[in-house]
């Protein structure tokens, strides 16, 4: 067993007890922390970066708010991050995203239907109400089904003979990359099926936060300290030492701490490393070393004049292209007169770390901007560059969709649980990262509970 000899070494060492301990301070990490703080539980988080946020982390720079990458929150009002919000006493303001989308077709852009605004007789459009009447028709039969029988089928199984017209498949790449998913052959018919039933009943897809995510990261970080929990930053876990089926010992590079439970919401790539697939059934370890997330690279530009008006996405499917311009929906992401741009590219896990695919993504990036905006990087004042190994932690395809993912308790090792945006909880990126906060801290509250009994 892994940490056995690490156990015995350290018998004799005074060792700090906790009764929470939780690995990472993303989403999922302050989430859970802060709602078992206001519980009343002792809460301790190790964050090994010096700033809390995880993928979610704002820096400023210049009077403009960074997101880490493209961010969007889904659901709005309707999002689990506005529960938790409305629960720790803040009123969240949502700056809706359902303006126009744009498709991009080379130095074009064309209305996506769909869009809240009506569209004037004088813009272009790519798609025909013909096009466009078929797949609304496929798609209104595919939210009928049964999001169960349909997880492990592709939106291509759905499909039809409309991946037989160009204009169609570039339609559905368009939906799919709504779970940031842009192959019908791969995404999740299931997942796609919950994400729309939730959309539809949101009003929205997906919304800015007013302020960035650092309104939410504060109020979540404000919430545990207030309650009494604590936060440890530049604090690397080292080892977790499993023995007879519960954690014993979290080895960290501050010393070592022993918890009543440990909730771990680093990403899984990392979570063999801590604590050593001997301690877990082959069938949960082979589920989760299969997880592969969504990679990137993503780029933002601090702009010194205002480029365009345009609120809605920019999307050019075929390469994986999204981008858009933050400020134009919160003017207080940017100093006034300036403007903030930000996209990002879709690039295969297996070939993120990749100097040459990380360059041919950037000159992807860039070369799409400059055709549509001619004139933007003669206003640039500067830009941040991030090759992003987890954009998402799961991509929602058909092979690891919620049926395929580990839950949030760990088989056979009883004070050990799971979250973050890979988990078996309903969402996409950051709702699947908030809903598992939310459940693991229930979890974990019903099991110190019942310890007590």
């Amino acid at each position: 067993m892994r940490g056995q000899e690490c156990l015995r070494d350290v018998k004799e060492k005074s060792v700090e007890k906790r009764q929470v301990v939780i690995i990472g301070a993303g989403f999922a990490g302050l989430t859970a922390g802060a709602l078992l703080a206001k519980k009343g539980f002792k809460v301790l988080v190790l964050e090994e970066a010096n700033v809390p946020g995880g993928r979610a982390r704002v820096i400023e720079k210049d009077g403009f708010l960074l997101e880490y990458g493209v961010h969007s929150y889904r659901y709005a009002e309707k999002s689990s991050a506005h529960k938790v919000m409305t629960e720790l006493g803040l009123t969240p303001e949502w700056l809706r995203e359902g303006h126009k989308n744009w498709l991009i077709r080379g130095k074009d852009l064309y209305p996506i239907p769909g869009g809240q605004e009506k569209l004037g007789e004088d813009v272009k459009k790519y798609f025909h109400r013909a096009e466009i009447s078929r797949v609304k028709d496929a798609i209104e039969k595919l939210i009928t089904q049964s999001p169960e029988k349909c997880y492990h089928k592709s939106l291509a199984d759905f499909a039809g003979d409309l991946l037989k017209d160009e204009k169609a498949r570039v339609m559905l790449r368009l939906i799919g990359l709504q779970v940031m998913e842009p192959d019908p052959m791969k995404v999740s018919a299931g997942e796609l099926i919950v994400h729309l039933r939730r959309a539809f009943e949101a009003g929205v897809g997906s919304a800015q936060l007013k302020g960035s995510s650092k309104i939410f990261i504060d109020r979540l970080v404000s919430a545990i300290l207030e309650s009494g929990g604590e936060i440890k930053y530049s604090c690397k876990a080292l080892a977790v030492m499993i023995d007879k089926g519960a954690v014993k010992l979290v080895d960290t590079n501050m010393g070592e701490i022993e918890p009543e439970v440990l909730l771990y919401t680093a990403p899984l790539t990392y979570f063999f490393q801590l604590a050593g697939r001997e301690n877990f059934n082959e069938k949960w370890v082979k589920k989760v070393k299969r997880i592969e997330p969504v990679s990137g690279v993503a780029i933002d530009f601090a702009l010194r004049e205002k480029v365009t008006d345009i609120k809605g996405w920019l999307i050019e499917p075929d390469s994986g292209i999204l981008g858009k311009f933050p400020s134009n929906l919160d003017l207080g992401l940017c100093p006034a007169g300036k403007q903030l741009s930000s996209w990002v590219i879709i690039i295969p896990p297996e070939k993120i770390f990749d100097p040459e695919e990380v360059r041919s993504g950037i000159h992807q990036i860039r070369s799409q901007i400059k055709k549509i905006f001619p004139e933007f990087f003669a206003l640039v004042e500067w830009e941040r560059i991030l090759a992003l190994p987890i954009i998402d932690g799961v991509a929602l395809t058909h092979k690891q969709s919620i049926l395929d993912r580990p839950g949030i308790e760990v088989p056979g090792v009883e004070n050990l649980f799971l979250a973050g945006d890979c988990v078996a909880v309903q969402g996409a990126s950051g709702e699947i990262a908030v809903g598992s906060g939310i459940k693991a801290s229930e979890k974990i509250a019903d099991y110190i509970g019942g310890r007590l009994l």
